[in-house]
């Protein structure tokens, strides 16, 4: 009796080069999905102590010269 893979039906008339490709795009697809997690946990977090000192310095020196903006 002949042995049949599972994903035979989806990889009928395919080629090996179009398989792979496939193979790729899911891949990527599945990176993508990770990283916009990943991103949105990031910007969900509080901005550091430290870095909000330096941003309103920064707002401060911004504020005292408009012309330079």
């Amino acid at each position: 009796m002949k042995v049949i893979p599972s994903n035979h039906a989806a990889s009928f008339g395919q080629t090996h080069a179009t398989a792979s490709s496939l193979a790729d795009a899911l891949l990527l697809a599945k990176l993508g999905h990770d990283l916009r997690l990943l991103y949105t946990e990031l910007v969900d977090q509080p901005v550091p102590e430290a870095l909000s000192r330096l941003i309103a310095r920064l707002d401060a020196i911004d504020a005292e010269h408009p012309d330079q903006a």
